[in-house]
């Protein structure tokens, strides 16, 4: 071997332990830096004509180890989902309080309840019914505060979905800028490490916001996809766009998460969201919120409706000299039809009285109601003929047989009563043995004609509309949204619905399979006249409403407001107050019970009874018919027990969102600490090569030496 070589095998040691202890000091002096991943150097023989040349440094590679890298991107996505759907479902459950504490929602219910019964011990205490009215009034201005505190949660949660969106969208953007670098690198056998640890970094936070997988191309850069398989960063990019929405209500259809990928294509991303922060944000605002949202609100809904029957079926002293019911939304002919007594079998009778100034019945009259052979339903006249509830003339046949003490009248929906003498008052009573009832309400309440919570909207769906009732809806349309089990907007359907047709003709054309919504659910008319969808699925389809201009009847509510259908149903808590002239005349609340038996003479009404505030405090135990709203399947209950239902199970998921935080934290810290074993710097380690390649530096720089030295002796020779 000549000396040549000699010298050239050293100066290629002496610059290849350079290129490591560049390494090795590289690594050194980020053993402190987050997220940076140990480099190893590389080195391989120097042969040429079969004989030794030496040795040269190959390319910096990356310690990095795609298996526990994929297993840490995949707990940091669980992690950062459970932790975000943890953080903003907690402020809605702090919002119930305690159970303990005396200011909680459903304390204040059972707090107004146990003041009616208090009062009912002293029907004439001012004071006593002061404290009923503000413990009510307490009660609703808590549940609407809840019901807006979870409306901003969502608003929140959608809020942060926006920014989410861009932060993935400059994610991406980063990744695959990055690739170019990277390829160029490995082309030219110079060091891509930095670029590669930079992506990495992107990758990882990219990771704590949806669920990605990556792969490595032949060139070097990666390919970043959903584990659904949709193409994120590589050679080209896909862009997210989001416009979030302002105002949210429990009715609100957001917008959807349009994903624009390499070709121009456009599809809704939530669908392939997995995990993540993101995924977290949008179980949050479309499932766990909502449905927190609507049973807050079948709960306040069936307590006002069972405040309304026990007050309706009770009358203030003095009476009021008239009574008004709510909006129907329905015809007096349509209102009517189909009471009869509890078991619907038989005739069931209610009667509209009129007290003098001594709170003596001075004119009363019985409306009977039953149903003909054919089915139809009529109504008898203070036992006179039965007159068709679809007779033009009723309301001056009832008039007439009042006698001029009171009259009954019908106009923009709603019934009712007023004694003609301003000193007179009005209250109705059913028949204690064989009352009139429609859907398991009273002749009062049904027509809510002294009722104690008032609402602008429909608050309970149960119309009383049959299949051959007229729809009522001949103008306007209906724009629904689909969304499929996973929330996301699979179709919007407009529908004009049928001019003059029935309810049967409306729900074929709600369920037609090519014009209507028939590819995706049923909507069914139940008997007691509540129009439901039931959507296809498992999960299920479900609906919004994009628009409605519907009106029943040209001036009445509209056909989702009607039905409580899109997420109206949950909007219910918000609109429920205290009728006002109630709420502002402590005597016009009904503590008392209409006497039909009283003997002439005496009064009907006397202002000791109580019985009326019973029948309000007595609702707390009773059992009663809640339908499925959120995670409670429905069915009956008592009041109390569905809001410890309710309390429990906000609790719950509360609770095991915190469960599921702290072992996806656990699991994400373990993959992490598995991966840094593996990728991060050990100092002694580092220490070790550190001293390994000093040495190969010496050794390399003493044969250059001894080759120098061995020349030196040549050129003296001569």
């Amino acid at each position: 071997m000549s000396l040549n070589s000699i010298l050239n095998i050293g100066a290629s040691g002496l610059m290849t332990a350079q290129s490591q202890l560049r390494v090795v000091s590289d690594n050194i002096s980020n053993v402190n830096t987050p997220g940076y991943i140990r480099k190893v150097g590389t080195q391989q023989a120097s042969v040429i004509g079969s004989q030794g040349a030496g040795v040269t440094a190959g390319q910096v590679m990356l310690a990095a180890d795609k298996y526990l890298q994929q297993a840490a991107v995949r707990a940091n996505s669980s992690a950062s989902q459970a932790e975000v759907f943890h953080d903003l479902f907690d402020q809605i459950q702090s919002q119930f309080g305690d159970l303990t504490d005396k200011n909680g929602l459903f304390n204040l219910g059972d707090k107004a309840l146990s003041a009616a019964g208090t009062a009912a011990e002293t029907p004439a205490s001012s004071a006593a019914r002061q404290e009923v009215l503000s413990a009510l009034e307490s009660f609703f201005d808590e549940s609407q505060r809840i019901s807006g505190e979870i409306q901003s949660a969502r608003a929140n949660a959608d809020s942060r979905v926006a920014t989410t969106i861009k932060a993935i969208n400059d994610l991406i953007k980063n990744i695959s800028d990055l690739n170019p670098t990277i390829s160029q690198a490995n082309v030219n056998g110079s060091d891509a490490s930095g670029a590669q640890t930079k992506q990495t970094g992107y990758i990882d936070e990219l990771s704590k916001l949806i669920d990605v997988e990556v792969s490595t191309n032949s060139n070097g850069g990666v390919t970043v996809r959903t584990t659904s398989g949709m193409v994120l960063a590589g050679d080209q990019r896909a862009a997210l766009s989001y416009q979030p929405t302002n105002p949210v209500t429990a009715a609100t259809n957001f917008n959807p998460i349009i994903v624009t990928g390499p070709n121009g294509e456009k599809r809704d991303f939530s669908e392939h969201i997995k995990t993540g922060e993101l995924r977290g944000l949008l179980d949050v605002r479309d499932k766990e919120s909502s449905a927190v949202s609507a049973q807050l609100a079948e709960y306040m809904s069936v307590y006002a409706d069972q405040l309304n029957a026990a007050h309706n079926a009770a009358s203030a002293v003095p009476a009021p000299n008239a009574l008004t019911g709510k909006a129907m939304n329905q015809t007096l002919a349509e209102a009517l039809n189909g009471f009869a007594n509890a078991a619907g079998t038989g005739s069931g009778t209610t009667n509209l009285t009129v007290l003098n100034d001594k709170n003596q019945i001075a004119s009363k009259v019985a409306l009977t109601f039953s149903r003909d052979a054919s089915g139809n339903s009529q109504v008898s006249i203070n036992g006179g003929t039965a007159v068709l509830t679809s007779d033009s003339t009723l309301l001056s046949q009832i008039n007439t047989a009042l006698n001029g003490s009171g009259t009954l009248s019908f106009a923009d929906g709603k019934l009712s009563f007023t004694a003609t003498n301003s000193t007179y008052g009005v209250a109705i009573g059913d028949d204690p043995t064989s009352p009139a009832v429609k859907n398991g309400k009273g002749f009062s309440h049904f027509f809510g004609l002294n009722d104690l919570v008032r609402s602008e909207v429909p608050f309970d769906y149960a119309t009383g509309l049959t299949a051959s009732s007229a729809h009522g809806f001949d103008s306007g349309s209906v724009k629904f949204n689909v969304m499929n089990g996973s929330g996301s907007r699979v179709q919007t359907v407009d529908i004009a619905f049928p001019a003059g047709g029935t309810m049967a003709d409306l729900v074929n054309t709600l369920n037609d399979t090519s014009s209507g919504l028939g590819r995706y659910g049923t909507f069914s008319l139940s008997t007691s006249g509540e129009l439901s969808f039931r959507g296809f699925g498992n999960p299920a389809n479900s609906l919004g409403i994009a628009e409605d201009s519907t009106t029943r009847l040209g001036t009445g509510a509209s056909f989702s407001q009607m039905f409580g259908l899109g997420g109206l149903a949950a909007e219910r808590t918000d609109s429920l107050t205290l009728d006002p002239t109630i709420a502002n005349n402590l005597d016009r609340l009904s503590m008392a019970t209409l006497n039909l038996s009283a003997a002439t003479g005496t009064p009907a009404l006397v202002a000791g009874d109580g019985s009326g505030a019973q029948r309000l405090a007595a609702i707390a135990t009773k059992s009663v018919t809640f339908k499925a709203a959120g995670a409670n399947a429905g069915g009956s209950s008592t009041l109390t027990r569905y809001a410890a239902d309710l309390a429990g199970q906000v609790g719950a998921t509360a609770a095991t969102a915190k469960s599921r935080m702290d072992g996806a934290n656990a699991l994400a810290a373990e993959a992490s600490s598995r991966r840094s074993a593996a990728e991060g710097v050990n100092l002694d380690e580092e220490l070790i090569n550190l001293t390994t390649y000093q040495q190969a530096y010496s050794a390399s720089s003493r044969l250059i030496q001894a080759a120098k030295e061995m020349y030196d002796v040549l050129f003296n020779m001569f």
